[in-house]
C-alpha cells in the first residue's frame, strides 16, 4: 500500500560528490542534430517549414547573401557571431540589413534552432536508463547539460516522484496561478512537498546551462514558464505546438507571448539575461562541491570557452574527471587535462557506458553528502 505523507522537504542534495556533465554526443545516437547539421538542414530543401515560412526564407536568403554556400559551408557559431559583432557594435551591415533587420533576423535564426531540434527530439532509451539506474541505486548525483533538447527531462519523468528535478531557477509554474490549468502547475523541490511511498523524495539539480526548448520566456516580467511536455514550435504560425489546450503560451501574469530561452552559439557570448547567469552560478557551485565530474559526449567546442572557463575555475584539478567520449582525439584528450591532473578517458558510447563496470562503480560508491 502507497503511503502519503504532506509537507515533507526532499533530500536537498546540494553538492553532489557526482556530477555528470551531457554534450551533444549524448543526444546524438537518439536523433538530435548536432549543430554542424544545422546549417545543411536549413539549406536543403526537404523541410517545408523552413522553405516556405518567413524567418526560413529570411534565413537562407541572409546565408545566400553573405556567405559562401558553394563551397565550404559556415558554422553556425560563425553566423551567429556574425550577427552578434554587428549588433553589439550597433553596426548595420547594409542598408538592407540594417539594426533592426539583424535584431529580426537573430531571433528568426534561433526560432529555426529551436524548430530543427524539437522536431527531431522523441524519447531516448540511453537516458531512461541512466535515470532508472541512479533510481535503483538511490543515488544522489547532480546535472549540468549544455543542450536545449528535452531527452534527459522526459525521460526523468519515469523516475517521479522518488526523485524531483530542481532546474534550479524560479518559475511561473510554482505560483501555481489561477489563470492556468493544474496541468501546468509544478512542485517547488526546493520547499515540502508531497509524498508518495516510504522514502523521502531526493531533489536532483538539472542544471541546463544554454535554455531548453521546453521553458518560454516572458520579456516584459522576465519570468519562466516550464511546458514539461511541450518542446515544439510552429515557423509558419509562429507558435508553440501542443498535443493539450492547456499549455502555456502567454505569460498568465501580464499576458505577454512566450519565447524561447536558449542561449544561442556564438564565439560573443554575453550573460545580459539573468536567467543565465543563475545558471552559470549554480552550475560553479555544483561543480566545486564535485568530487568527480563525468563529462558524456562533450568535446568543448569553440563556442563553448565558458564552460572551461567554469570548470577550470571552480573543480579542484586534484579531484578526478572522467570523460566519455566515442573520439579519442589527442587535442579533445587534451583540453581535459588542461583541467585536472586526474583523467580517466574512456574511448566509448553513452549506450555502452551504461552498460560498464565503470558506470556500476559510480553508482556503487557510497553517498556522502
Amino acid at each position: 500500500m502507497t503511503t502519503r505523507q504532506d509537507n515533507i522537504l526532499p533530500l536537498q542534495n546540494d553538492q553532489p560528490e557526482l556530477v555528470f556533465i551531457f554534450g551533444a554526443g549524448s543526444s546524438y545516437p537518439d536523433g538530435i542534430p548536432i549543430q554542424s547539421d544545422i546549417i545543411p538542414i536549413i539549406l536543403n530543401n526537404d523541410d517545408l517549414q523552413i522553405t516556405k515560412s518567413e524567418p526560413g526564407k529570411q534565413i537562407r536568403e541572409f546565408l545566400q547573401e553573405n556567405f559562401s554556400i558553394n563551397g565550404k559551408l559556415p558554422t553556425l557559431e560563425e553566423v551567429f557571431g556574425f550577427i552578434d559583432f554587428h549588433l553589439n557594435n550597433s553596426f548595420s551591415l547594409s542598408s538592407k540589413w540594417t539594426i533592426t533587420e539583424l535584431i529580426k533576423l537573430k531571433s528568426n535564426l534561433t526560432k529555426i534552432l529551436h524548430y530543427v531540434i524539437s522536431s527531431k527530439t522523441k524519447t531516448s532509451e540511453n537516458f531512461r536508463q541512466f535515470w532508472e539506474t541512479i533510481r535503483t541505486n538511490r543515488k544522489q548525483i547532480g546535472v549540468i547539460t549544455t543542450n536545449y533538447d528535452t531527452l534527459i527531462d522526459e525521460a526523468f519523468d519515469k523516475i517521479y516522484s522518488d526523485y524531483l528535478v530542481d532546474y534550479c531557477i524560479d518559475l511561473i509554474n510554482f505560483r501555481y496561478p489561477n489563470n492556468i490549468t493544474p496541468f501546468d502547475w509544478w512542485e517547488n523541490p526546493n520547499r515540502p512537498v508531497t509524498q508518495f511511498g516510504e522514502q523521502t523524495p531526493i531533489r536532483t539539480k538539472l542544471i541546463k546551462i544554454h535554455g531548453s526548448l521546453n521553458w518560454k520566456y516572458c520579456n516584459c516580467c522576465a519570468q519562466v514558464g516550464l511546458t514539461p511536455w511541450q518542446h515544439r514550435i510552429n515557423l509558419k504560425t509562429d507558435t508553440f505546438e501542443s498535443f493539450t489546450e492547456s499549455q502555456i503560451t502567454t505569460c498568465p501574469f501580464d499576458g505577454h507571448k512566450l519565447t524561447s530561452l536558449i542561449q544561442v552559439p556564438s564565439h560573443l557570448k554575453t550573460n545580459n539575461n539573468f536567467i543565465f547567469n543563475k545558471l552559470y552560478e549554480e552550475a560553479g557551485y555544483t561543480i566545486r562541491g564535485a568530487k568527480k565530474l563525468v563529462f558524456i559526449g562533450y568535446s568543448f567546442p569553440e563556442a563553448d570557452v565558458h564552460i572551461r572557463a567554469l570548470v577550470k575555475r571552480h573543480f579542484n584539478p586534484e579531484n578526478e574527471i572522467i570523460v566519455i567520449n566515442k573520439s579519442s582525439a589527442k587535442d579533445l584528450i587534451h583540453r581535459y587535462e588542461t583541467l585536472s591532473k586526474n583523467v580517466n578517458y574512456k574511448e566509448m558510447t553513452f549506450e555502452k557506458f551504461l552498460k560498464s563496470r565503470l558506470f556500476d562503480n559510480l553508482m556503487n560508491e557510497n553517498n556522502s553528502r
